[in-house]
């Protein structure tokens, strides 16, 4: 499989899950400081909190992209994974990734699915 193919699929995954766990803490943070305006005081009965599941599949797609990026940064043009970065992959998510799936459900599956592009790229990397 073409090198290209490999870093874009895991890039652009590994990116989603990455910004679809930024967005489910966002979301917490705000719901959390609107139960603060309204109440006026601190209850941490009240208070909401992030899944670990959530920042885990953020923190390992967060690996998985920067293991992408080598891989690109190896296999490709310089210029090629600092475009994709830059560029590509967050337009990708925004435009196409964020409407299939809500945040929590996607950080979850993204990451799967840049697991998934993880293996030809680990394959590369023996061969």
């Amino acid at each position: 499989m073409e090198p290209i193919y490999i870093f874009t699929f895991a890039g652009a995954f590994a990116m989603g899950a990455a910004l679809s766990a930024r967005q489910v803490s966002h979301d917490v943070l705000t719901q959390n400081q609107k139960t603060l305006e309204t109440d006026g005081a601190v209850d941490t009965h009240t208070n909401s909190t992030v899944s670990g599941v959530y920042l885990a599949a953020g923190n390992i797609a967060a690996i998985v992209l920067i293991a992408s990026l080598v891989y690109g940064g190896q296999n490709l043009m310089w210029w090629i994974p600092v475009s994709f970065l830059i560029v590509s992959f967050p337009a990708v998510y925004h435009i196409l990734l964020r409407r299939i799936l809500k945040p929590k459900v996607g950080s979850v599956v993204y990451t799967g699915l840049a697991l998934v592009g993880l293996i030809p790229m680990i394959q590369g990397w023996m061969a």
